[in-house]
């Protein structure tokens, strides 16, 4: 009796997905990785995967009695979901998911049963890179050292919001002198808009950064306002 108890406790399921957040970009496929261990051999019949939110308890894709079941699963996944079924029995319950969007970020839970059960959550982000900025000034004409000016810097397309740092031509930060908004468009990208107000002096100099935090990319634009238009080096 003590061997097959000690034999039953081996053969608990355990699951392993990722500890650190999974970063998708915006309109391509990823893979929420979860495997599990099996000691015996079994059939894909005896295998039940729940793919669902956390949160909210959603059902993003359900497998059992040895195919895909749908009827649960929540609208916007519809045909944007697949596990891998011929490796299911080597342990992978993976969830590729297709054409990701900003509104597929959050918390996911793997859900496997094979005699025994277990689940297990992991963090999915969505990033998108930034256009390259765009400046424009006001006013645009007629400047003279001493004169106030609003320089715009826009860049868009991107996610999640960035840090916008304003430097001048000797590298000195600029950020205290700055305004800026995020406006997100219908796919919950962002554009980001920052304005810098300063004192012209003799052909000023100035850049603007924009540094996406999950893709670590930088995106930048260098010029320089004299008495006439603005130069984009």
């Amino acid at each position: 009796i003590l061997m097959s108890l000690l034999l039953f406790k081996s053969t608990k399921l355990e699951l392993q997905v990722p500890e650190l957040p999974v970063v998708a970009l915006h309109g391509k496929d990823v893979a929420l990785n979860c495997s599990f261990n099996h000691t015996s051999p079994f059939n894909l019949s005896d295998v039940t995967v729940f793919w669902q939110l956390t949160d909210t308890k959603r059902s993003v894709h359900g497998f059992f009695m040895g195919q895909d079941q749908l009827t649960e699963q929540a609208e916007s996944y519809a045909n944007r979901t697949s596990l891998f079924p011929s490796q299911l029995t080597m342990g992978n319950a993976s969830l590729l998911l297709r054409r990701v969007a900003v509104a597929d970020e959050g918390s996911y839970t793997c859900f496997v049963r094979v005699q025994e059960y277990d689940s297990a959550a992991l963090l999915l982000q969505v990033a998108a890179p930034y256009t390259k900025p765009e400046v424009t000034l006001e006013p645009e004409s007629n400047l003279r050292p001493g004169d106030e000016v609003a320089l715009t810097c826009v860049a868009y397309g991107g996610y999640p919001k960035a840090d916008v740092i304003w430097q001048d031509g000797s590298g000195r930060n600029l950020t205290d002198n700055i305004t800026t908004s995020v406006v997100a468009n219908e796919q919950g990208l962002f554009t980001m808009t920052s304005v810098l107000t300063v004192v012209l002096e003799p052909n000023s100099s100035f850049s603007c950064r924009l540094i996406n935090p999950l893709l670590s990319e930088e995106r930048s634009i260098f010029v320089t306002v004299t008495g006439g238009p603005v130069l984009f080096p």
